[in-house]
């Protein structure tokens, strides 16, 4: 088990969440398509909106204790979400996908009336909302994606769908313009949302970043620094493949942190194997 000495001590997540709003605005403001800000968002899982209860600013851990980049949806044949977290609060379960655009996208023509972009960017919602609406694609998703029996039988679910899209610059100085956009997506199951508002939430500091090997195992893609441990994520940890590489490929976590960091998830995936009571520690280490 790793010893933690004090170089080896979590960072805090304040000068953390300060740096990465700071880095993604600079960002937003010259990057010319999205494959950037997906990159970026990969490194910063915190930024990306949706982890938590709809509507609500605490809640569980997502599912897995991890964003999900690029989720495939079983025999689906057209673009998959950028992003996906899996929600859930003690009644329901939230599949909550993430499209992003280019934030030099424009949501209105010169003329008031929403890009043929935007109209583009919504049909795609329609389309993962018509998948979700087959009962058969949502059994096989939930297979694919480890959704625990005690959801399946226990819980309700509800689609999410979230549409990062623009910057407030658009219309912030237009009142008309303004509430025109606010109505444009008023679906129970959608939000949209402008690359201004995204900032970094203190609740998903020891989210990782995953891609999906199908059959509820993933594969950690990034790691970041404010990642820790503790009894209440050991469960999920035994999901993920390659978190020792993952923690290796961020230069930002020390040595002595990445040396504690494995010893702890050794011990927690020991202790989940186990342990035959439920681990509800959030304290992270």
């Amino acid at each position: 088990m790793g010893k933690k000495t004090p170089d080896a001590q979590r960072p805090p997540f304040g000068p953390y969440a300060a740096q990465a709003m700071h880095d993604f605005a600079a960002l937003v403001s010259d990057v010319q398509d999205e494959a950037p800000v997906q990159a970026f968002l990969e490194h910063h899982p915190a930024l990306v909106p949706g982890a938590l209860t709809p509507g609500s600013t605490s809640g569980h851990y997502p599912l897995h204790c991890a964003l999900i980049t690029q989720p495939l949806l079983p025999g689906f044949r057209s673009r998959v979400p950028d992003f996906m977290w899996i929600a859930t609060h003690s009644g329901t379960w939230y599949p909550t996908l993430i499209e992003i655009e280019s934030p030099r996208k424009r949501v209105f023509t010169k003329t008031g009336v929403p890009t043929a972009e935007f109209t583009q960017a919504r049909t795609q919602l329609a389309q993962w909302r018509a998948w979700f609406q087959n009962p058969t694609n949502v059994q096989q998703f939930m297979e694919a994606y480890g959704v625990p029996p005690e959801w399946r039988s226990g819980k309700s679910w509800q689609l999410h769908l979230i549409l990062i899209y623009g910057q407030r610059s658009e219309f912030e100085t237009s009142p008309e313009l303004s509430t025109l956009r606010a109505a444009l997506m008023t679906g129970p199951d959608e939000q949209l949302m402008s690359f201004d508002r995204l900032t970094a939430d203190p609740n998903l500091e020891a989210t990782v970043m995953v891609k999906a090997l199908g059959d509820g195992r993933f594969e950690a893609v990034w790691v970041p620094e404010t990642f820790g441990t503790s009894s209440a994520i050991a469960a999920s940890l035994h999901r993920i493949d390659g978190l020792t590489e993952a923690i290796a490929r961020n230069d930002r976590i020390s040595a002595a942190r990445r040396e504690f960091l494995n010893g702890r998830i050794a011990h927690w995936l020991e202790q989940a194997k186990s342990s035959g009571r439920r681990l509800l520690s959030l304290d992270l280490e």
